[in-house]
């Protein structure tokens, strides 16, 4: 579940929920909705304009998910809600209706990196 120190942050054009902002000026996180962080701590005005131009698009980049000590896969993001993420295997740059999909727990830590 994400912290409840991180304090959501929502588009003013149609209150959408783009991500988190971490901490308190000077030194805030911006985080996607699964809390991965977009940069490092920063200004409040820098962190809410990376949300605002990054928040959402990071959904659809591809990402990397460590699976045990050892073995990382590339997955695209299918589903995020606040407390669990959902994300499919992607062997070769696509997945298809039998590609391994998993379900992990928000904040996802370390085990998600672009």
């Amino acid at each position: 579940m994400i912290p409840s120190t991180w304090r959501p942050y929502r588009r003013g054009s149609d209150d959408e929920l783009v991500g988190y902002l971490d901490g308190d000026d000077p030194s805030v996180t911006p985080r996607t909705l699964f809390g991965y962080p977009l940069a490092s701590a920063g200004p409040a005005a820098a962190a809410v304009r990376l949300l605002e131009k990054r928040g959402l698009v990071c959904l659809a980049e591809r990402w990397s998910l460590r699976l045990d000590s050892t073995e990382q896969v590339d997955v695209m993001i299918m589903a995020a809600f606040p407390d669990w993420i959902e994300v499919v295997e992607t062997e070769y740059g696509s997945y298809g209706p039998d590609s391994p999909r998993h379900r992990l727990s928000v904040p996802t830590g370390d085990r998600l990196t672009r």
